[in-house]
């Protein structure tokens, strides 16, 4: 092997460890913006002054107001593993449909799930979405049907 074939070799390894070392420090970084996400609702689920806060603006009664956030942390926190690679795609839809099979999960993906997909910034994001929507779309299908 040629010094310069070995140099090539070496660049790409680093460029290698590089590419996976900025990955592994996005997923952190996603983790720690869920973990703050999840104080958040958890101290609006918990404070019925902050829920009333943030329900007036909702339209909700504080107590609904207070399950959808709670639904929510559910929703973020599947996302969260399937981003970072805790769940893969057949994971994932087991868990979504067994959110969707609930009154609550079915609820909160009709009120919110538009906005989820307005707000969704990478492909991770959009395909956990379509996983959700699917789901609500067939669970919300067989309750409908069976009612």
């Amino acid at each position: 092997m040629k010094a310069a074939d070995s140099v090539l070799v070496l660049a790409a390894v680093a460029a290698a460890g590089i590419a996976l070392s900025q990955r592994q420090h996005r997923q952190q970084l996603d983790l720690q913006a869920v973990a703050l996400h999840q104080a958040w609702i958890t101290d609006a689920a918990s404070s019925p002054d902050l829920a009333n806060l943030w329900a007036a603006g909702s339209g909700q009664a504080t107590p609904e107001y207070t399950n959808l956030l709670r639904a929510n942390r559910v929703m973020a926190l599947l996302c969260a593993k399937f981003r970072v690679g805790l769940l893969n795609r057949h994971a994932l839809r087991v868990q979504a449909r067994w959110l969707m099979e609930r009154p609550i999960g079915r609820q909160y993906w009709k009120m919110h799930g538009a906005f989820r997909e307005e707000e969704a910034t990478d492909g991770r994001t959009r395909a956990f979405n379509r996983i959700m929507s699917d789901e609500y779309i067939a669970v919300s299908d067989r309750t409908t049907a069976a009612a």
